[in-house]
């Protein structure tokens, strides 16, 4: 049995809570959060799981193994540094931190203490985006020309970081884990309606550019009448949807696009449409699936699908596209 405590148990941690209380390999010992209204809630629903207002209490249990950090982003390096220097195992929920020398630091700590350092990114654990990266490898899109991400709603908006960083984070790993690779460069831009003293962007529209004439378009924001979460792969053979939020069937494959004729000096568009194909899905939750996968590299003693190496490296993009952000041109990307 793994002993486990939750940090921050706010709309997020609650989800968190949840699960590992469900997995029968997990005893779910300690939940911690400053908030009193959420430490209520887990008595409430979880009576037999501890709770506290005092991290140090967590830290010096020594029966706990690992430890979930569920807290604001901002916090996550203190946390989980703590966490680590404490002998625990560590998954913190994305972005692993807001810097990269605190995400190095992370990595540098869980192999000095020879502990796990695990970061959520949770989609990679999606079997729609599993079934996307097999489609992409395999070739059936033919050349991947781009990738459009969309992560628009009303609301959750954040004091410290911006739109980019609360929600792209997301798609940035997912295009990334779909091209197989780290883009060499990027850029964005964005504005400010809401916090505008402050510099804190609502909106970001971001390129990632992977080279071969390939790039990926994510577009955020916290100011959008609808709720979207929706990514499209399009490639000069086929092209592929998928919508989070959306009913099943999640994710389709289009077997369409257009083909260039020329004869002399005219040239012609060839449009093809054919079958539209909803693709079965397996019927498993993200966020269990990463429980479960933190869990088992504890007990295997396996390297996590999603380690910190991974975290420290989509720091670094987040990072270069701040950078862009703020000086309004492309900057080079160095994972």
């Amino acid at each position: 049995m793994i002993n486990i405590a939750v940090a921050g148990v706010g709309a997020w941690g609650k989800n968190v809570v949840r699960n590992f209380y469900e997995i029968k390999e997990v005893n779910l010992t300690f939940c911690y959060d400053f908030n009193p209204a959420s430490l209520k809630w887990v008595k409430e629903n979880f009576p037999d799981v501890n709770t506290t207002d005092d991290f140090n209490q967590v830290l010096t249990n020594k029966k706990i193994d690992a430890v979930i950090i569920a807290t604001p982003a901002p916090t996550h390096f203190e946390f989980a540094k703590q966490a680590l220097c404490a002998g625990k195992h560590v998954l913190v929920e994305k972005p692993l931190t807001l810097s990269s020398s605190d995400a190095a630091r992370l990595v540098d700590l869980s192999k000095e203490n020879n502990r796990k350092l695990m970061v959520g990114h949770l989609l990679k654990y999606h079997p729609a985006v599993l079934e996307m990266r097999r489609i992409v490898k395999a070739g059936e899109l033919g050349k991947i020309w781009y990738i459009h991400s969309q992560r628009l709603g009303l609301g959750r908006v954040r004091e410290v970081e911006n739109a980019m960083w609360c929600l792209a984070t997301h798609d940035i790993y997912t295009a990334i884990y779909l091209m197989g690779k780290y883009p060499y460069k990027v850029s964005a831009t964005g504005e400010s309606f809401l916090q505008k003293e402050k510099g804190i962007e609502d909106v970001v529209f971001l390129n990632l550019f992977f080279g071969e004439e390939t790039f990926a378009h994510i577009h955020v924001s916290w100011i959008d009448p609808e709720k979207i979460r929706k990514t499209t792969v399009v490639g000069d053979n086929k092209m592929m949807v998928f919508d989070e939020i959306k009913p099943p069937p999640k994710l389709k494959i289009y077997d369409s696009g257009i083909t260039v004729e020329q004869s002399g000096d005219k040239i012609n568009f060839k449009i093809r449409k054919k079958n539209e194909l909803a693709l079965p899905i397996a019927n498993k939750q993200p966020l269990k699936e990463e429980c479960l996968h933190f869990i088992k590299c504890i007990r295997e003693d396996k390297t996590p699908f999603t380690d910190g190496e991974e975290g420290l490296r989509i720091v670094k993009v987040l990072e270069a596209a701040q950078r862009s952000l703020k000086q309004n041109c492309s900057i080079e990307v160095r994972v």
